[in-house]
């Protein structure tokens, strides 16, 4: 004989299950640093997902119960890192998607409330403790590099060998010290795509109201291609700062116009009716090949003036 649950035992009963997957997917991050960042991608979603089902209090209570159970299995820092990864993450997408804003919306709109916060919390840490975050970033990346080059000299490479891979990191680390902020935003993107992709899966087997629009017909507002040019001749200017910004600014505009690339894609790819597995390794390709990237999101900015996808010209396809 089954108990019947009341609409406060079953939200008490989902947030612990919440609670509990976002733990564990979480820790899987923090104490496995390679294999953990799969499960630790998805940390959100479980919040996310009872916040869609129960209501924005079960999602509440999966973040605060969860921020609790870190606090205290591990340390303060891990729980800063889920609320500023996480944790914010998954209160922000789901009031989008409540909101019926659909999945491109829900996921920007997501990703700039969590930068928000993120920028915030950075300013404050900065101004209480007098730290410089960019000189403990590019710290940071310095520790890295010389703890990689010592497994490598472990490992027995020796001599020139070891010498190109060490200048190969150092450029590397020049690299990401400049662009850490667009590599941030950029990550957020993916990581909230990621979630919205499970989540859907998710919503179809449990029968989830779940409205997310259709990706095939995405498309950046047409002035964000005035910010793009800007951007690209804001690399001109002979200023370090301003050079900078543009930098990063063209990072992340070049991964919107990617999403729209990949839109017209899949648009092709559906109206083509393109094998699955066709599908799978194209999009491998797309992922890995960086040129490959630069051609999709060139496909994208191209397609504010095609028009690839209207229905005028692909009757003369």
């Amino acid at each position: 004989m089954s108990l019947k649950l009341s609409p406060l035992q079953g939200q008490v009963l989902d947030v612990i299950k919440g609670s509990v997957t976002t733990v564990t997917l979480f820790l899987s991050f923090i104490f496995l640093p390679v294999l953990g960042m799969v499960p630790g991608v998805f940390a959100p979603a479980p919040a996310v997902f009872y916040c869609l089902k129960s209501g924005r209090r079960t999602g509440a209570g999966v973040v605060l119960v969860s921020s609790v159970l870190l606090l205290a299995v591990a340390d303060p820092s891990a729980l800063a890192i889920y609320l500023l990864q996480a944790g914010i993450f998954s209160l922000a997408l789901p009031e989008f998607l409540l909101r019926l804003k659909g999945g491109a919306r829900s996921v920007i709109y997501a990703v700039a409330v969590n930068l928000t916060v993120l920028l915030l919390a950075a300013a404050v840490y900065g101004y209480v403790t007098g730290a410089d975050l960019h000189a403990k970033i590019t710290k940071g990346v310095q520790t890295s590099i010389t703890q990689t080059a010592l497994l490598y000299e472990k490992a027995g490479i020796k001599g020139d060998e070891l010498k190109a891979l060490q200048d190969s990191m150092q450029q590397a680390g020049a690299l990401i010290v400049t662009i850490y902020p667009a590599m941030v935003t950029v990550a957020y993107g993916v990581m909230a795509c990621l979630n919205l992709l499970l989540l859907a899966r998710i919503a179809a087997r449990v029968r989830l109201p779940l409205y997310l629009g259709d990706f095939m017909k995405y498309r950046n507002p047409e002035p964000l291609v005035w910010v793009l040019i800007l951007a690209g001749f804001g690399m001109l200017v002979p200023h370090n700062l301003v050079y900078l910004a543009s930098l990063n600014l063209l990072i992340v505009l070049g991964a919107l116009y990617s999403a729209q690339g990949f839109a017209v894609i899949s648009h092709f790819f559906r109206r083509l009716q393109v094998p699955k597995l066709f599908r799978f390794v194209a999009s491998l390709l797309l992922i890995f090949q960086p040129f490959m990237v630069l051609a999709v999101a060139a496909l994208g900015v191209f397609d504010l003036w095609g028009d690839f996808r209207s229905p005028n010209k692909q009757q003369n396809l």
